[in-house]
């Protein structure tokens, strides 16, 4: 009798496992997707879950090296996993997954929860919006999505990245469509369309970067002039109008907020077959960004010549910290740091490989402690035919950015420097605007040469597109020291001559 209770409480005990998946359609392909095993009991009373990946994934992205399959399969939920195109925009993957949304509401006979990641999440609440596929599902929950864009597609696309992103391919319809301007214009279509009601949409998000020498935290510092963030989205991006936000966790990154162990309790309460429309938001929803573009950083970029790279960058007083980026399409040979004094600095550099927006790219990536102020220079070498984009953050203790505030006028904008540490008589500025296409390279329709207390007047816009504005400030600061900064926004106009 003993052993017969304990071989019940062992099995009791004994965790399920989920097997293997059961496709529908040419594994890898758009429009593929994949059942997973039935939970014991079939879970016919609770809806059924199907994960959208985000950019540059693919389904396996829940399943490989992740336990959210598992973690639901436990929980009693049927599962779906779906490969939308890695590299579209909203539009192709949103018509794409809206027809295999009603085919997969079909095949189970009742309604779906989708849970999404990044652009995973735009794409689907495309679907649902634009492409009525909003009958077939109950609620939506949003893991680390850019529902107002993100400023690393924006850098992707401008003039200093242009040729890092060129030889790297980067440069795709995804990526575009990602960028703050056009999601601007996305979301001017989206929260005041019929359908925007029609769906319960719980977005959560991260404050964690993931380890230092890895993208996410490249990705994070460079986004850190922006707000908090996930190492690939700023926080007050990841709300969504119309949306909840459920929570925000320092313990998240871009990657590991889409793990199951980390994330499941949080949103299994919303999945419901019918919408859920008394979440509790454990968050302030009055943390909806604003309408500035602040920076910390200098920018610089272009090609190898001969195998080799120079680059200058100036360092005013009182900088604490200077963390430095120089990524390049190859691996570099060396990376030589010379001072303002034209002494050779002793560094340690980390290089890794990106696997986000800058995806194939090597990060080489330096941090020094209180720099001598003054003009600094990097040089580099390469075996390959190379490019480069160097991001420099600086870390001080005044932690005063520039900003650009749009003025009164559609088409004119305004920066702001720290006052007081900066003098503004001596602070020029280089504006550069480029016309932007998904396929064909950027088109060079302004540069200009200001003072700092001048307006910023955008050209006159031929035609619907993303214009990307770069802007490097030039001076000194009170002590007479070299001040650089850069500044980089993305504006989309649409056909009829409205800025977003």
């Amino acid at each position: 009798m003993l052993l017969v209770v304990f071989l019940c409480l062992a099995f009791v005990g004994s965790p399920s496992y989920a097997g293997s998946l059961i496709k529908k359609g040419e594994e890898g392909q758009p429009g593929t997707w994949y059942i997973g095993d039935t939970p014991p009991g079939g879970g016919t009373d609770l809806p059924v879950l199907l994960f959208v990946h985000g950019l540059n994934s693919s389904a396996k992205t829940w399943y490989e090296d992740n336990d959210m399959y598992q973690i639901a399969y436990n929980n009693g939920y049927q599962t779906a996993f779906i490969d939308l195109y890695g590299t579209r925009n909203m539009w192709d993957n949103g018509s794409l997954l809206a027809e295999k949304i009603e085919e997969i509401y079909q095949y189970f006979g009742r309604k779906l929860v989708l849970v999404t990641h990044s652009k995973g999440g735009i794409d689907t609440q495309s679907a649902l919006v634009h492409y009525n596929a909003h009958p077939y599902v109950s609620n939506v929950i949003t893991l680390g999505s850019p529902h107002k864009g993100s400023q690393l597609a924006d850098l992707a696309y401008s003039s200093w990245a242009s040729w890092l992103s060129d030889i790297l391919g980067q440069k795709s319809d995804a990526t575009y469509s990602l960028q703050t301007g056009y999601m601007s214009y996305f979301r001017s279509v989206t929260d005041e369309h019929a359908n925007v009601n029609k769906n319960k949409y719980y977005t959560f998000a991260g404050k964690d970067w993931g380890s230092f020498g890895s993208s996410l935290y490249w990705g994070g510092l460079y986004l850190s002039s922006y707000g908090s963030n996930d190492g690939a989205v700023v926080v007050s991006h990841a709300y969504l109008p119309n949306g909840t936000m459920v929570r925000v966790d320092s313990s998240w990154n871009h990657s590991s907020i889409k793990s199951g162990s980390e994330t499941f309790q949080w949103f299994q309460p919303y999945l419901t077959l019918n919408q859920t429309s008394s979440a509790q938001s454990f968050v302030s929803a009055s943390l909806t960004g604003g309408a500035e573009t602040e920076s910390d950083m200098v920018v610089r970029g272009g090609e190898y010549v001969l195998g080799a790279a120079t680059e200058t960058f100036s360092v005013e007083k009182d900088v604490d910290r200077l963390s430095i980026d120089w990524m390049s399409a190859e691996p570099v040979n060396q990376i030589e740091v010379i001072d303002a004094q034209n002494k050779k600095q002793i560094v340690q550099v980390k290089s890794f490989r990106d696997n986000q927006f800058f995806k194939g790219a090597w990060h080489n990536v330096i941090q020094l402690n209180n720099p001598k102020p003054g003009k600094w220079t990097i040089h580099s070498t390469s075996a390959k035919e190379n490019a480069f984009l160097l991001t420099v953050n600086y870390e001080t203790k005044k932690q005063e950015k520039v900003k650009l505030k749009k003025s009164n006028h559609k088409d004119k904008w305004k920066v702001e420097v720290p006052s007081k540490n900066v003098k503004k008589n001596k602070l020029k500025m280089k504006v550069n605007v480029e016309a932007l296409s998904e396929t064909k390279p950027a088109q060079k329709i302004a540069r200009k040469e200001l003072k700092a207390t001048d307006e910023i007047h955008l050209p006159e816009i031929q035609g619907e597109g993303i214009y990307n504005v770069t802007i490097d400030l030039e001076g000194e600061d009170v002590s007479g020291q070299p001040y650089e900064r850069t500044i980089i926004k993305s504006i989309y106009v649409d056909k009829n001559g409205n800025h977003y």
